[in-house]
């Protein structure tokens, strides 16, 4: 179900920690981008390798019920089955309404796209997470 303007949400509460743990890791050059009503572009002030020239991903808190953080990656850097292992997330082929990992092969890039809803975010503490270190690889991968 799609947030109202200005509702709160552990979606969207948890998307600005989400967003305090990138900052506090130090990437002066990743700006967090109001993006209405999706939630935040993830911008490079250096610019990237990915296809849409300093845009790296997007912290989507749009909906009621899960946090969408999409992440473009070069090819040939990750697997979807890597990643599901490593962030203990299942495969999923678009939002199945249960968390998981989708891989979009794109021409020029790969797009992951991670489904968190509300029963693991309530779990979830993103300063110390694995999902906050996959987060941070993809900006090493696709940031210059």
């Amino acid at each position: 179900m799609p947030v109202k303007e200005n509702q709160e949400t552990l979606v969207r509460t948890k998307a600005k920690e989400l967003c305090s743990a990138m900052e506090l890791r130090g990437w002066a050059s990743t700006k967090f981008v109001p993006t209405p009503p999706y939630g935040f572009t993830l911008v490079s002030m250096t610019g990237c390798r990915a296809w849409f020239g300093k845009r790296w991903g997007m912290i989507c808190d749009d909906m009621e019920d899960h946090l969408k953080l999409v992440l473009d990656i070069p090819r040939g850097r990750s697997s979807a089955e890597e990643i599901s292992e490593r962030l203990n997330l299942p495969l999923v082929s678009g939002n199945k309404g249960k968390s998981g990992v989708e891989m979009i092969d794109n021409r020029d890039r790969i797009t992951v796209v991670l489904y968190l809803f509300t029963d693991e975010l309530k779990n979830t503490e993103f300063r110390n997470s694995e999902v906050m270190e996959f987060v941070s690889d993809v900006r090493r991968w696709s940031c210059l």
